[in-house]
């Protein structure tokens, strides 16, 4: 955010830059013209005393908080200025903590200043601006390396053979999972870059470095981690294979499993308000909607975004993206026959024989250039992803009212409606027996209407229809698992 007047920073109370020049920052989740903006060294200095406290009093998750998170909006700090901390964690560390006659519990310490940076470095790679940028890519390599290193040599000189096997409540089984839960880590890191390349050298890597981490895991009694390093080796597994629309279908459900699992867990784990949970939830929301599951992306994200603006403020990068998926997930996008051209659906009238359009839409989406005009209903196809209600059903009046979004494309003009009610099988339907649904149900009714003020008009399923599979958008890449392992690696493990 840019600096306004009266800003000034929170340490020193200086209005203007410090004595190297550089100016006040805040990027965090502080909000208001006054609050929150500080200068990078004032920052720096503070963490430095901080860690140094914790230091003396023990190994704790403590000691890093500092370097993470704003003390005072308790959030993350992000973007460059979460780089800049980060960087002048790993200087302090090692200077301080990082000379061979320090002690194995200093050694921690400067493992944990590694574990923040890359973290920040993997959180800042997959934002979408980033374009993976790869100097940030190959510092991550490189840091993972020397965390990795660092446990080996410590596993070397503390003489650590089978202390995993010890009593849980000894220091050696203490120190041991410790020791673990890091090299798990570098593993877990390491092979979710290498899964970046998407080779056949760098997926087999990758799998590798996943059973490093999940045989760790397991040692330790970490399920959840476990199951988790399952998932990336399915979706990468799924991957390779691809040949095929089934290859293509088991690694899209691969994806969205490894979405699912991270999300709730951070969901069970803590609530709706948590960073966590609004960062996982954001990210399996987008993909759902890369699957056109469109209903539960905009339920999921419409419970998000409250939670982003109160934890985050409107300004934060994440309340932005959640925002802007919000917006796009409310859209109800459609075909103008004959032609096909892409347009926006905005409303019914006449009792639904009319609807408003707005387009054509074009890419990228130029606002001057579209117009609003009007056609009939039956003139439009819904867009993959886009809810739909059926209503006025004869031979399957079990399905009058019910929501459902649309998933694929038929050559006999068919549409597969997957309804929300999960009791109720995938029908194909005509597109002139369906409806947009404007407004979505109240959550659980599965019922709902195209317009609130009118009558969703009559439709009829075409009967014996059945469809067992789902669209694939075949663009999907792996950018979608890393951004996953990106909320992920943003989580602070237990053992500190």
């Amino acid at each position: 955010m840019a600096v306004t007047d009266r800003a000034s920073c929170y340490f020193c109370w200086d209005e203007g830059p410090d004595e190297e020049g550089k100016p006040l920052v805040r990027d965090c989740s502080c909000r208001g013209d006054s609050a929150g903006f500080a200068h990078l060294y004032c920052i720096v200095k503070y963490a430095e005393q901080k860690s140094k406290l914790e230091a003396e009093a023990d190994v704790s998750r403590a000691f890093h908080e500092p370097w993470v998170n704003c003390p005072n909006c308790k959030q993350p700090y992000q973007r460059q200025l979460s780089l800049d901390i980060s960087s002048a964690f790993v200087t302090f560390a090692e200077a301080t903590y990082g000379h061979p006659e320090n002690s194995k519990w200093d050694k921690i310490r400067v493992m944990q200043s590694l574990r923040s940076k890359i973290v920040t470095l993997v959180n800042n790679i997959f934002l979408p601006l980033s374009c993976q940028d790869l100097g940030m890519l190959m510092e991550c390599e490189t840091l993972i390396k020397k965390l990795l290193s660092m446990v080996e040599q410590i596993k070397k000189d503390e003489k650590m053979d089978g202390w995993v096997h010890m009593p849980h409540t000894s220091i050696e089984y203490k120190f041991c999972n410790i020791i673990g839960c890091f090299e798990a880590f570098g593993y877990e890191c390491f092979g979710t870059i290498m899964a970046l390349d998407e080779t056949e050298e760098s997926d087999e890597i990758a799998i590798k470095c996943y059973e490093k981490a999940r045989i760790i895991y397991n040692s330790f009694g970490m399920k959840e981690q476990s199951k988790r390093m399952e998932s990336r080796i399915a979706v990468i597994t799924a991957r390779s294979a691809w040949s095929n629309e089934n290859d293509a279908n088991a690694y899209t459900t691969a994806l969205l499993e490894n979405a699912r699992i991270i999300y709730e867990t951070s969901l069970s784990s803590s609530d709706l308000t948590s960073v966590a949970t609004i960062n996982s939830g954001l990210h399996y929301a987008r993909m759902l909607r890369k699957v056109y599951r469109g209903i539960e992306a905009e339920r999921l994200v419409t419970k998000l975004a409250p939670g982003s603006r109160l934890v985050h403020g409107p300004e934060h990068n994440c309340t932005t993206s959640i925002e802007d998926l919000l917006k796009k997930s409310k859209q109800r996008l459609c075909f103008l026959l004959p032609d096909g051209k892409p347009c926006q659906a905005l409303r019914y009238e006449n009792d639904g024989e009319i609807c408003v359009l707005t387009g054509p839409i074009t890419e990228p989406r130029e606002m001057d250039d579209m117009e609003m005009f009007r056609v009939a209903s039956d003139l439009i196809h819904p867009d993959l992803g886009c809810p739909v209600i059926c209503h006025g059903l004869v031979s399957a009046s079990h399905l009058n009212g019910k929501v459902g979004d649309v998933r694929a494309f038929h050559n006999d003009g068919r549409l597969p409606v997957y309804f929300e009610d999960k009791s109720q099988k995938p029908a194909w339907v005509k597109p002139e027996n369906l409806r947009i649904a404007f407004e979505l149900p109240s959550e659980g009714s599965g019922i709902g209407n195209a317009s609130s003020s009118v009558h969703a008009p009559l439709v009829y399923i075409r009967e014996g229809g059945r469809f067992d599979g789902f669209a694939i958008d075949f663009k999907i890449v792996v950018i979608v698992i890393v951004f996953i392992s990106a909320v992920l690696l943003s989580i602070p493990n237990d053992e500190l």
